[in-house]
């Protein structure tokens, strides 16, 4: 890859990277980014638990009887597929342990919620997670038409997917910006601003984040979208260094074969 290239699909290597172990992964031809991990939460990778059916309502109550959550083998085996999606690639994470350096604690506590989606150790831990890189490349337009989203699929305690987005939302009314401390005690300017509505999943929220000390590529849009006990969190950008735009091809069929799984346990 050239440096031109590599200069033009730059991304926001922090904001990545707290939700992503080090690997790379090449991206198509043009383009590399991390790779999420898969395995547990930082507060007990693997632990079983109790948790419910696929659930509508915001709070991810459900009426179904009580199951556990799905584990990571669940989760890598619902992960979407390039054949499912034509046109992207797909690269799933072969690592098992995310970095404890990768910590967002923000100088604002009402602002919190907004950076546990990338963070390693999230108010609501992640019973089990497994993460991707996606990339979708318009060799005609190009950098603009370079995607990159960071992909990370986790399931979660019973309701706990629902409070995290009530959460965000309720910290989106009170939040435009914050500084991070991460575990090595590096400290992150960010800004924020309400993103697109998006309508996938049981419900869904989005935010623009942006590394105020990273002008060229530190800005992201973040998806967070709920399909009942899991979430998956979609950090998206562009090959010019910009927010990139929900990734609803892959949100939908995510949403699917995760609604899939649930129902089988």
């Amino acid at each position: 890859m050239s440096a031109r290239s590599r200069t033009t699909t730059r991304t926001n290597v922090r904001i990545r990277q707290a939700v992503t172990a080090a690997a790379v992964l090449p991206l198509l031809a043009l383009a590399a980014a991390c790779s999420g991990d898969d395995g547990g939460s930082g507060d007990g990778k693997g632990k079983d638990g109790a948790t419910t059916a696929p659930a509508t309502s915001a709070a991810g109550s459900s009426t179904g009887a009580a199951k556990a959550p799905l584990n990571a083998a669940q989760l890598r085996a619902a992960l979407v597929k390039d054949a499912e999606v034509p046109g992207y690639k797909i690269e799933a994470s072969k690592n098992e342990a995310m970095s404890p350096d990768d910590v967002m604690t923000t100088d604002k506590p009402e602002c919190q919620p907004l950076a546990d989606p990338p963070s390693t150790r999230p108010k609501y831990a992640r019973k089990a997670f497994v993460g991707a890189s996606v990339g979708k490349i318009d060799p005609g337009n190009l950098p603009a038409g370079v995607e990159l989203t960071q992909l990370l699929l986790a399931s979660h305690a019973p309701g706990e997917a629902g409070k995290m987005v009530a959460d965000i939302r309720q910290a989106l009314e009170k939040c435009t910006g914050f500084t991070a401390t991460d575990g090595t005690g590096k400290k992150i300017p960010f800004t924020i601003r309400k993103g697109p509505a998006v309508t996938v999943g049981d419900e869904a929220v989005a935010y623009v984040m942006s590394d105020t000390s990273d002008k060229e590529g530190g800005t992201a849009l973040v998806t967070v979208v709920r399909t009942g006990d899991a979430s998956v969190t979609y950090l998206s950008v562009k090959g010019t260094g910009q927010a990139g735009d929900a990734p609803l091809v892959i949100a939908r069929k995510q949403d699917a074969n995760l609604k899939a799984a649930e129902a089988a346990g």
